[in-house]
Formats: C-alpha cells, structure tokens, sequence
C-alpha cells in the first residue's frame, strides 16, 4: 500500500465525497457507531463545503481538510478536518474530526493524520485550542487522542441513541500554545 496525505484541493473534492459514501456505510456495522447518524440517516454529513475549504483562517467558519490518498486506486480512504467558530470571537478554536475507512485502520494512519492537523494549527500562530469530540466507547480512538496530548474534559451522558443504543460523547481539548 503507497499512500501519501496531502491538503484537500478543488480537484480532489469528488474523491473525498466518494470517501465519505464508502465511510459512512462503516458506521453502525456490528453494532459499533463511530458518526452521530444512522448510515442511511439523510441529516448525515455532507463533507468538506467548497467555499469554506479555502476560506482564509481569519474569516468565520473556514475548514481546512487533509486527505488520505491511496496511490494506487486514486481513491481518498481517510481525512481529517478542522474546522473553526462561525462567530470572530471564537476564531482560537478550532474543531477537529476524522474518519479512516475499516480497510486502512491499525497501520498508524490516524496519527499521521492528526499529526497534520496540529502541525497546520500551530503554524497558524492564531489556534489556541483544538477541539474534538468522540464516543465514549471508541477506546482506540480515545486512546490516540490521548497520546496527541488532548486532554478528556467532560462527557455528555446519552448524548446519542443510535438503532436502540445510548452513546456517550466525551469532549476533549489539546492546547497547541505550548
């Protein structure tokens, strides 16, 4: 497997919609959620928003995704985005998410991906905090997580029920400051 991660352009949105097609059927398989939605949920996510994407990062609501290319099909199978306070006063904030098709998962990928994501917020030298929020029950991903120094801060009890089940979700923060 070639892979190579690299910064979502307008040629590449296509791909990474086919992505999130491919990913969002994982959800829910064998009884473990890792998105907030049903896969044939209609209010499910709709991926990267083109003008947003390429918005600079010192206007409300801009995104910025890096993608998961694997070289030898074309296909994009895993991302992850930040994306910021659609209010000025919240512009040090930034939210992240993430998401690796089952195939690409336990090679170390997630990590290269969040190590992206940190390295463009700390270059930006106007994030302060990074935000993100998991399942309680996802215990790799907190795991990773944890080991990129986000910090659990609070849990949101029941906070899902997804096909009869109650999913926590666990808030956590990484200060980039330092």
């Amino acid at each position: 497997m070639t892979i190579e991660i690299k910064a979502l352009t307008r040629q590449t949105m296509p791909i990474l919609g086919e992505h999130f097609k491919r990913h969002r059927a994982e959800s829910g398989t064998n009884g473990v959620h890792f998105m907030p939605f049903a896969p044939d949920d209609t209010n499910g996510p709709t991926g990267a928003t083109v003008d947003r994407s390429f918005w600079p990062i010192d206007k409300p609501g801009w995104q910025r995704w890096f993608c998961i290319h694997e070289l030898a099909t074309g296909n994009i199978v895993g991302h992850v985005d930040l994306k910021t306070d659609p209010l000025r006063a919240g512009l040090h904030w930034c939210h992240l998410g993430i998401g690796i098709e089952s195939a690409y998962r336990g090679r170390g990928l997630g990590g290269k991906l969040m190590d992206c994501a940190i390295a463009f917020a700390k270059s930006t030298h106007t994030i302060d905090f990074i935000e993100l929020r998991v399942f309680s029950n996802n215990l790799p991903a907190r795991a990773l997580y944890k080991k990129k120094g986000f910090v659990e801060i609070g849990t949101l009890k029941d906070r899902f029920r997804l096909q009869g089940q109650s999913i926590d979700d666990t808030i956590m923060v990484l200060d980039v400051r330092g």
